[in-house]
């Protein structure tokens, strides 16, 4: 903990929980800076310069000779609701940044299930190794959204109750007398009470928290079968048509005949087959010898197509 006193530790600290967080933890420092900001511009009014406003709002009622008529009413009304419009400033603000922080916490738990998605489908497992940077995605925004939002909401109560105190002491001080008639006292002093509001974000967050933590200890099997494909109507043409050949009969009489059209070397194979290849890509070269057909020379016929790059298929008959 004291390590965090250093400037240079406290730097790094905080760069690695943005990198871990993501973008949505930087949203949520800036919304937290200004709320902040606010909230201590309102600790620093109602410390400082609500008193001067109070009291020259009711050093101008003890000046007021008329406290009995109708213009009197609407004066002391006037002075109260003056002090209540300066105590409520910035009030509403720091209510909408406490309501956006658990939706921006909610908002980073839906990136860092998508990031932790996207690692099933990649994958096709739940790893927790590789599901840790979506988990850390999800979860620090949610803890940092919660957290932001608790400590603004009992400073926002804090604040309230601030300025309900001021209007009901300034009620008070500002005497009227009797038979003035309007009800006045009772309608400034007292405090509507609001309807409740239920905020469901937190448990949203939670349900995705628990929803993520099923995933990464779930066990995904990966069932071992054979895999069927269904034939084609109509096969591509190249399926359909067999590959070109060339077929070397190797003879009794030492030399080679290609493909029954003509008659050459045993050593003059190997520029043949480089020609062959070179108009067919995908041709395939087959050698059959003759029962008879010497085995050096055999030999020497298949090593030819070898030296040329390509492995023949062989189809030997064996003697008598």
């Amino acid at each position: 903990m004291l390590e965090l006193l250093n400037p240079a530790n406290a730097i790094a600290t905080i760069s690695n929980f943005l990198n871990v967080g993501g973008p949505v933890v930087v949203a949520l420092l800036c919304s937290t800076f200004v709320m902040w900001m606010l909230i201590s511009e309102r600790a620093l009014y109602f410390a400082i310069w609500h008193r001067r406003l109070f009291g020259k709002a009711v050093k101008s009622w003890d000046n007021r000779e008329d406290r009995r008529t109708w213009e009197a009413y609407a004066y002391r009304e006037r002075l109260i609701s003056e002090v209540r419009v300066e105590n409520q400033r910035n009030l509403n603000v720091i209510r909408a940044l406490i309501m956006i922080t658990p939706l921006l916490g909610l908002l980073g738990t839906v990136t860092g299930m998508l990031e932790v998605f996207q690692v099933i489908v990649d994958t096709g497992a739940s790893n927790a190794r590789l599901m840790a940077s979506g988990i850390s995605r999800a979860t620090i925004p949610t803890m940092t959204g919660l957290a932001v939002a608790l400590t603004g909401v009992l400073a926002i109560n804090y604040l309230e109750r601030l300025n309900q105190r001021s209007v009901a002491k300034l009620s008070q001080d500002l005497e009227v007398e009797a038979g003035m008639g309007f009800g006045g006292h009772r309608r400034l002093a007292g405090s509507s009470l609001e309807a409740g509001e239920v905020d469901i974000t937190p448990l949203l967050d939670i349900v995705f928290i628990l929803l993520i933590f099923f995933i990464v200890t779930a066990t995904f099997l990966d069932e071992i079968g054979l895999g069927m494909t269904s034939p084609e109507e109509t096969p591509p043409e190249d399926q359909r048509r067999p590959p070109p050949s060339m077929v070397l009969n190797v003879r009794n009489d030492g030399f080679v005949m290609v493909d029954d059209v003509r008659l050459t070397d045993p050593r003059s194979v190997s520029p043949i087959v480089e020609a062959f290849m070179a108009e067919n890509p995908n041709g395939v070269v087959m050698i059959s010898a003759a029962n008879d057909a010497r085995v050096e020379t055999t030999v020497l016929v298949l090593d030819q197509p070898r030296m040329a790059g390509v492995e023949p298929a062989v189809a030997l008959q064996q003697r008598q």
